[in-house]
């Protein structure tokens, strides 16, 4: 295995130190290396976009607001602790770090007092927040 690998690394190598390349390599003939050019990311104007779709900041409040909602889920209706919530949200639900998780709880800090002044249940939850699974 490390055989085969040193063999690959020696045709890379030559790959890269030649201008010019007249080889058979699994049946592929490589003729003349073109330098690798960055890829471009293209956006869509705002004239072929949805009108529906909002801007980052928007779409950063708004996945914070479900976040937010989604932390009132797992400690006040779940009873689950502080730092098993960070876990599950950070690595099972909204793939961000703990800290991400942290700052979104405090910018959200009214919509989670008013989550757990009014009792929040999970039928309302649901109804707020339709592509989560409150049960």
């Amino acid at each position: 295995m490390a055989i085969f690998f040193l063999y690959i690394f020696v045709v890379v190598s030559c790959l890269i130190m030649s201008d010019k390349l007249q080889f058979d390599l699994f049946g592929f003939s490589v003729e003349d290396l073109e330098p690798l050019r960055n890829r471009t990311r293209y956006r869509s104007s705002a004239q072929e976009c949805d009108s529906n779709i909002m801007s980052r900041s928007d779409r950063i409040n708004a996945r914070n607001r479900v976040l937010t909602a989604r932390f009132y889920y797992w400690t006040e209706l779940q009873r689950r602790r502080f730092d098993d919530v960070l876990r599950i949200l950070a690595d099972r639900e909204f793939f961000v770090e703990e800290r991400t998780i942290q700052n979104a709880l405090l910018a959200q800090d009214s919509f989670l007092r008013e989550l757990c002044t009014s009792k929040t249940t999970r039928k309302q939850l649901r109804k707020m927040f339709p592509g989560f699974d409150w049960n």
